[in-house]
């Protein structure tokens, strides 16, 4: 895994916040598990969020399906 350097801009507080709960040496690797799980909380709101409007529209199909089923033709 490549490693890229970035800076970044955080309040006061928060940068307090951070150097009072994790050591200078282990700050990058909280800060990207701390993304990380950000990213994956993003992405399984919006993976719901999907899967719900797929699933509203396969009932909206199988809706209009039952219409076709049930007029008995073969």
């Amino acid at each position: 895994m490549s490693i890229m350097r970035i800076n970044v801009s955080l309040p006061q507080a928060t940068y307090q916040a951070l150097t009072e709960e994790v050591e200078s040496r282990g700050r990058s690797r909280f800060i990207s598990e701390a993304i990380n799980n950000a990213l994956t909380k993003r992405r399984n709101r919006r993976l719901a969020v999907e899967y719900s409007e797929a699933g509203q529209e396969i009932k909206r199909l199988n809706a209009d399906l039952e219409g076709t089923i049930a007029d008995g033709i073969d």
